[in-house]
């Protein structure tokens, strides 16, 4: 019975021995034994490149319609601003526009401005004319085509704005420049000057439309600035005098004694250094810089005759003064009058009459340089010799004087009242009018002590060819309405005077025969003889020239000789203020010539 019952044991336990086994098995084979995770190595992400985006097509019709918006909405305004700039050819944009239906100037068809560079270059070359380039939209200009080149492959309404602003203003900036080429900035009308100034009447948008087509900017702008001799050394005369006020001017001489040949002082050294500055001393050694020598008394007469000082070596109050005058202000002389010259005709032909009144200087010029040289006399500050030019037409040997009536009125009327024989003392015959043929009449008819600017005084003085005459034995004429002429004189000590400004009005000439020889030619009928032989008979003999000579009256205060060397002269009727401030006034455009149209001389 034990046995038995051990057994049963035995097999139960056995049963519960397999039955955890079982479970055993069946719990690892749920749960298998884990095996170590492998990390891959980081792969590099590869994003797709996106594609280039569609290009849009340029198209140039939208930038004429913003130019036709933009000129139509300022039609009609005398002044506006267009991407802060101050417009200043507002009269011509409409009419150029209009010319090309609106379509842009400057810009091809596939959106590039290649001329632009082209009038760029010239605008900032503009200096050696005088003129600053931001008058010109020089900044402006570069930085809208830097903008338009730097999107010019994404075009966008910024983009077609841009570029009908940029073409507004080349425009606008050609019109501008070349107006001041031609015409010049400062309009002399203003500046209330006895004369004329003339220009030729140009059609600025024909000119910029050929300049356009034919892509000849620079080769336009080069063409309408002024040629003649005069306005191109007076380019040289600025590069140098630029230089010399970039150095602040050295060596001004104190005020002190006066120094002249074989004074030893220190302020001698200042007066050659300043001098070697100039340009009017040579730099070289001496033995002692404080001891005025020979070579330093020729170098103050040089620069005295350079200035219109009287030449006597010795440097004085008034020529240390004028050594003392600054570079800037000299520069600003030359800059004033380039801009005189530019009031210029611009053909003034292969030969010509040129009086500087400034200078009281006249002299013949032919194919640009000067044959003939002398001093004049003008008129007094009060009777100012006018500034115009005309046609010498003929000259007149023995002539007689027809008193200008203000003349008579205001210089011979008191001397007739005081002396009842001056008239006949000085061959003076009275003509009831100017008419040609006027009866004579009894100078005694006339209140000569009663006569004021105001009265009526119709009567014409003439005074016969006679020692007393003022013309002298020769009259030169080229008609005109201020009867201003050139003509000889019987005081010829006038001439020594350094300040000549001594006339009613009219050009007294040093050497009178000798202008007469060379504007007759022909010498085998015209030689010293003949003229002689006509001065002999006493009565006037009229001579038509063989060929009509421009006489220019001009009125420049700078001039450069032909060795180069810049004289600056005194301002006897005080102009040079008025067109310096005219220069510094904001400016105005004008498409025209001020004053009367006439054709170039």
């Amino acid at each position: 019975m034990k046995q038995i019952a051990f057994s049963c044991v035995g097999v139960k336990f056995v049963k519960i021995i397999l039955f955890i086994l079982l479970i055993i098995i069946m719990g690892c084979e749920a749960h298998p034994p884990q095996q170590p995770i492998i990390v891959p190595e980081p792969q590099p992400i590869i994003v797709p490149e996106p594609l280039d985006p569609p290009i849009e097509k340029f198209n140039p019709d939208t930038v004429s319609k913003l130019i036709q918006e933009k000129i139509t909405k300022s039609s009609g305004h005398n002044r506006f601003m267009h991407r802060s700039e101050l417009i200043h050819g507002i009269s011509l944009l409409p009419s150029f526009y209009q010319s090309r239906k609106f379509s842009a100037a400057w810009m091809e068809t596939d959106g590039e401005f290649l001329l632009a560079e082209d009038l760029l270059e010239e605008i900032k070359d503009c200096k050696k004319h005088a003129l600053d380039p931001e008058n010109y939209h020089y900044s402006s200009i570069e930085t809208l085509l830097k903008t338009i080149r730097d999107h010019r492959n994404a075009p966008n309404l910024i983009y077609y704005d841009t570029a009908a602003d940029l073409d507004i203003l080349l425009t606008e900036a050609f019109f501008l420049f070349s107006s001041h080429l031609l015409f010049g900035i400062v309009n002399p009308e203003t500046l209330h000057i006895k004369g004329e100034a003339y220009g030729p009447d140009i059609d600025l948008v024909s000119i910029l439309n050929i300049a356009l087509k034919y892509q000849i900017i620079r080769k336009t702008l080069k063409d309408l600035s002024p040629q003649h001799q005069e306005y191109l050394n007076l380019q040289l005369a600025l590069k140098k005098y630029q230089e010399m006020a970039s150095k602040n001017d050295p060596y001004r001489v104190p005020v002190g004694e006066t120094l002249r040949y074989g004074a030893s002082h220190e302020r001698v050294r200042m007066l050659r250094n300043r001098l070697i500055f100039l340009g009017d001393l040579k730099a070289t050694e001496t033995s002692d810089p404080t001891f005025f020598d020979s070579d330093l008394e020729k170098a103050v007469k040089s620069f005295q005759f350079r200035h219109g000082l009287v030449v006597d070596g010795v440097a004085g109050r008034q020529t240390i003064a004028a050594m003392n005058v600054s570079s800037r202000t000299r520069l600003s002389q030359i800059e004033l009058n380039m801009e005189r010259c530019r009031w210029l005709p611009r053909k003034l032909g292969t030969k010509y009459i040129l009086v500087n009144i400034a200078d009281f200087k006249l002299s013949v010029v032919e194919h640009g340089q000067s044959i003939i040289e002398m001093r004049v006399v003008v008129g007094k500050p009060y009777r100012k010799t006018p500034v115009f030019s005309e046609k010498m037409l003929f000259l007149a040997i023995n002539p007689f004087w027809n008193v200008p009536i203000k003349l008579a009125i205001r210089d011979l009327a008191p001397r007739i009242c005081s002396d009842p024989g001056y008239l006949a003392a000085k061959q003076i015959k009275v003509y009831k009018n100017w008419q040609r043929d006027s009866p004579e009449i009894d100078p005694a008819l006339i209140s000569w002590c009663t006569l004021t600017t105001e009265s009526y005084f119709p009567y014409k003085l003439q005074q016969a060819s006679c020692p007393d005459n003022p013309l002298g034995k020769i009259k030169f004429i080229f008609p005109n309405k201020y009867a201003v002429y050139l003509h000889d004189t019987p005081d010829k000590s006038l001439f020594d005077k350094n300040l000549r400004d001594l006339s009613s009005g009219c050009i007294r000439v040093e050497k009178p025969f000798e202008l007469a020889k060379l504007l007759l030619g022909n010498p085998a009928k015209w030689n010293q003889e003949s003229i002689k032989a006509i001065l002999a008979s006493k009565k006037p003999h009229t001579i038509r020239l063989p060929e009509h000579i421009p006489v220019l009256l001009l009125y420049w205060t700078v001039a450069v000789d032909q060795d180069g060397k810049v004289h600056f002269k005194r301002d006897p009727y005080n102009r040079d203020k008025a067109v310096l401030e005219g220069l510094e006034e904001e400016f105005k455009f004008r498409k025209r010539p001020f004053g009367k149209q006439r054709p170039a001389l």
